[in-house]
C-alpha cells in the first residue's frame, strides 16, 4: 500500500486513529554456525517472493511465512519452498507435537533452504534442564541438529521473559550449536512483552499479533522493536477477515479480503514477516499470491473501510480483559479460543485449548454470576460471549 497524500486517501496513522475512534464511539546477534548461503542471509528468489531482514539476526526471510498449526501435508511445506517461502514457524504443541514431525518430513534435503523457528514453555521460573530437555525432542521430531529460532511460547508477563533459567537454556544450547537465535510470542499483554524483550536485551525477533484490527498502539511497539534490532514476526494478520462481522462488512468487497490483510500489515515498513496458517495448496497459493501481486489503492482503501465498520463490538486481543474477573475466568484466552472457534473454523483446536484451562479459568462461572466486572474498551459484550463460548466449547 503506497501511501499518497491527496485528500482523498488516508495514512496508516490516520487509519488507525479513525478506526479507534469508530469503534470507541459505538462502543462508548547470534552467533553463525557456518551454515549454507540461505540461511546466512541469502535467500533464493523464486515466483516473485520478497524478502526483509529479520532484524539482527541478518536473516533474509520471506515477507510470507508459513505457520503449521494445521499443517499435516508435507507436500505443502514443500510447495512453500518452490514458491519463495523460507520462513517456516511450528511448536512442540502444535498438533500433539505432529507438527514437528510433519515439517520435519516436509524440509527434507532441502533444509538449507529453510529458517526454521520453534518454541518452548517457560512460567519463568521453568528449569533450564526441562527447557533442554525439550528443545531436544523437537530437534529429534524435526529430524533436524538445530533450529534457526527458538522461542517462548505465548509470554503474558515480564518474569517470563526476564527468566534466568531460560537464558540459561538458550545459551547452553547456543554453544551446543542446536539453535541460533533467541525469540518470544506473545497474546495478552502485547505491549509489555514488547518493551519487557527489547529491555531487557536478550532477545533477537518477538512475534506478536498484529492487524487492520489492533490499532496504533500495537504498530508502536512492533516499531520500536524493529529500531531496537529485533526482527518483528506478526501472527493472527488475517483476524480482520475472519471475524464474523467482517464477513458481513466485506461482504461486496472487491478484492481478496484475505489477501489484503496481509499486504495491510506488510505495508508496515518495521514488520520482517508474516507468518500465516496455510494448510492446503489452494491456501498457500491464494495468500503468496498476496505478497508476488499487488492492489490498488482503491481496493486497499475499501478494505480499510470495511475493517473501520467492525472495529466497535470486536475483540481486538489487546488483554485488557486479563486479570479484571474476580473469579479468575480467563477471559482474554477464552475470547482468543472463540475468534478460533467461529472466526477461523478451527473448532477441534479450540474445543481442546478451552477444556485445558484449569477448571476455575474456564467460563463455567459466568453462568451464575449476578453482574459481569469486565468492561471491553471496544464495546465487546463479555459476559454473553463467555456464555457462549462455554456452551460450544466444553
Amino acid at each position: 500500500m503506497v501511501e499518497d497524500h491527496n485528500e482523498n486517501s488516508v495514512t496508516r496513522r490516520e487509519f488507525l486513529r479513525r478506526a479507534a475512534a469508530g469503534a470507541a464511539l459505538t462502543a462508548g546477534a547470534g552467533l553463525g554456525l557456518g551454515l549454507p548461503a540461505a540461511l546466512a542471509g541469502d535467500a533464493r528468489p523464486s515466483a516473485g517472493m520478497k524478502y526483509r531482514v529479520l532484524g539482527r539476526t541478518k536473516l533474509k526471510v520471506s515477507e510470507l511465512g508459513l505457520g503449521t498449526i494445521k499443517t499435516n501435508n508435507p507436500a505443502v511445506v514443500r510447495r512453500a519452498l518452490d514458491l519463495g517461502v523460507n520462513y517456516f514457524d511450528t511448536a512442540e504443541c502444535y498438533q500433539g507435537s505432529k507438527s514437528e514431525i510433519k515439517l520435519g518430513e516436509g524440509l527434507k534435503g532441502r533444509r538449507e533452504e529453510a529458517v526454521v523457528a520453534t518454541k518452548w514453555h517457560t512460567n519463568g521460573r521453568t528449569p533450564a534442564a526441562r527447557l533442554l530437555k525439550s528443545l531436544d525432542k523437537s530437534l529429534e521430531r524435526l529430524g533436524m541438529d538445530h533450529v534457526d529460532l527458538i522461542q517462548i511460547h505465548g509470554a503474558g508477563n515480564v518474569a517470563q521473559v526476564n527468566s534466568d533459567e531460560l537464558w540459561e537454556a538458550f545459551t547452553r544450547a547456543r554453544e551446543a550449536g542446536k539453535v541460533r537465535f533467541n525469540g518470544v510470542t506473545t497474546h495478552g499483554n502485547q505491549v509489555e512483552v514488547i518493551r519487557a524483550a527489547i529491555e531487557c536485551g536478550r532477545y533477537d525477533a518477538v512475534l506478536p499479533s498484529y492487524n487492520a484490527m489492533i490499532g496504533e498502539r500495537v504498530g508502536r511497539a512492533v516499531r520500536e522493536a524493529h529500531e531496537a534490532g529485533l526482527g518483528t514476526i506478526i501472527m493472527k494478520a488475517l483476524q480482520p477477515a475472519h471475524e464474523g462481522k467482517a464477513k458481513r462488512a466485506l461482504a461486496k468487497f472487491k478484492g481478496n479480503a484475505h489477501q489484503q490483510a496481509i499486504r495491510w500489515v506488510l505495508d508496515d515498513p518495521n514488520v520482517s514477516t508474516v507468518i500465516v496458517d496455510m494448510p492446503t495448496f489452494d491456501e498457500l497459493e491464494e495468500d503468496v499470491a498476496a505478497v508476488t501481486g499487488a492492489a490498488s489503492r482503491a481496493e486497499m482503501e475499501e478494505f480499510e473501510r470495511g475493517v473501520a465498520q467492525i472495529a466497535g463490538g470486536a475483540c481486538h486481543l489487546c488483554g485488557s480483559c486479563t486479570g479484571q474477573c474476580p473469579r479468575n475466568v480467563r477471559v482474554a484466552d477464552i475470547m482468543r479460543y472463540s475468534l478460533y472457534h467461529d472466526g477461523y473454523g478451527d473448532r477441534a483446536r479450540a474445543v481442546e485449548l478451552y477444556r485445558a484451562l484449569p477448571a476455575h479459568g474456564s467460563a463455567a462461572p459466568c453462568r451464575d454470576c449476578s453482574e459481569c466486572q469486565v468492561v471491553c474498551p471496544w464495546g465487546v459484550p463479555i459476559r454473553s460471549r463467555l456464555e457462549r463460548a462455554h456452551v460450544r466449547l466444553a
